[in-house]
């Protein structure tokens, strides 16, 4: 076995990327594309070493995850992370478990049946609003992207959600999960860290920044405006981080993931950083809008032209005070941390607004497993 394989169930810019960086640097990819990773056989991974599960679909990276492992190949990410980061409630309960900041969050499993769903309501709701308090979020369990996450800030509201959310769903099969609200200086951080073997640490981090007070979700999905943050010039908050790497990662000797988290700060006026953004978003958005446009053609074909155009982003005026101003905000915040993920997106936003490839990481890791 002397190779690295793609898996991956749609060739996204992300797996595009990819596979231009591995080039580049002498490592050519077996391509294995699948819809039904649980059919893989020896004869898909012969020859490959090391495979790195990017399918997008939660459940197929799964089972892609727990395939591979069974026929005997190293997986990035192994299916042990690949399940934690697939489960809000699992990841929330292992970094709490080693003593990292996360928001306070409540799951209720579903009623057993249909007659006891107004008693199950008025249970939930009450342990709601003496633990969590209004407003509190509702998030799907296996959810992304920031699809079906709302904010609730009242009893009324509460229950009409409950009411629509009270049977298992496939991304909420078990239960419903609630987290306080947290008070967001109009943005939140993408983190990436990694591990590679005896060497691990913290790749690279954006700022998603809100478009407008009334949108609490940053979601790069949603318009969320990135910004390439020097974490590392923060020790308090990159020890944190460390230690949210370790909890995810456990004993597994490779992995990549992306860690979210959520600033906090108070006594402080930060909403001027809303001003600072629209005067950027028209910019974004013309990338945004290219990007669409093209998702169809080769990426090799526009990758330069959507490189050209961020970088131009990233020299207004605006954008560096914007950038100067979340540096500043986060020398006074806490940090809590929510979410990991196991297949991010960086193609886009992560590489233009940081300078730094997730890519050349996973090629990284896949040299470091051939050559043992």
């Amino acid at each position: 076995m002397s190779s690295a394989a793609l898996l991956y169930d749609r060739l996204t810019i992300d797996e595009a990327e990819l596979l231009v960086t591995a080039s580049r640097r002498g490592l050519e990819f077996k391509r294995i594309f699948t819809k039904n990773p649980s059919s893989l056989v020896t004869e898909d991974v012969e020859d490959v070493k090391v495979v790195v599960n990017r399918c997008e679909s939660k459940h197929r990276a799964l089972e892609a995850a727990k395939r591979v492992e069974e026929l005997g190949r190293v997986v990035i990410n192994s299916y042990r992370v690949e399940s934690l980061c697939s489960d809000k409630i699992k990841t929330i309960r292992v970094l709490e478990g080693k003593g990292v900041k996360v928001p306070k969050s409540l799951f209720k499993s579903f009623p057993k049946d249909d007659s006891s769903i107004e008693e199950w309501i008025t249970e939930v709701v009450e342990e709601a609003e003496s633990e969590l308090g209004y407003p509190l979020v509702f998030k799907p369990t296996h959810g992304s992207w920031g699809r079906g996450v709302l904010k609730v800030g009242d009893r009324e509201t509460l229950v009409e959600v409950l009411g629509r959310n009270s049977r298992p769903t496939q991304i909420n099969p078990e239960g419903v999960f609630l987290q306080e609200y947290v008070e967001k200086p109009g943005f939140d951080l993408r983190i990436l860290v990694y591990k590679e073997g005896s060497s691990s640490g913290l790749l690279c981090c954006i700022a998603r920044v809100s478009r407008s007070p009334e949108e609490f979700r940053t979601n790069t999905h949603l318009g969320g405006l990135p910004v390439g943050v020097d974490l590392n010039a923060y020790p308090r908050h990159r020890m944190e981080i460390l230690r949210a790497l370790d909890a995810i990662m456990g004993h597994e000797d490779y992995g990549i993931v992306a860690l979210d988290a959520m600033p906090s700060i108070e006594g402080r006026d930060w909403s001027s950083i809303y001003k600072l953004a629209a005067e950027c978003i028209s910019v974004y958005d013309e990338i945004r809008r290219f990007v669409h446009k093209n998702r169809f053609r080769r990426y090799v074909n526009w990758k330069t032209e959507m490189e050209e155009m961020f970088r131009k982003l990233k020299e207004l005026d605006t954008y560096k005070k914007l950038s100067r101003f979340i540096d500043e905000l986060l020398a006074d915040c806490d940090l809590k941390i929510h979410e990991a993920n196991s297949r991010f997106d960086y193609a886009f936003n992560t590489r233009n607004a940081t300078g730094v490839n997730p890519a050349d990481k996973y090629v990284d890791i896949c040299f470091k497993i051939l050559e043992q």
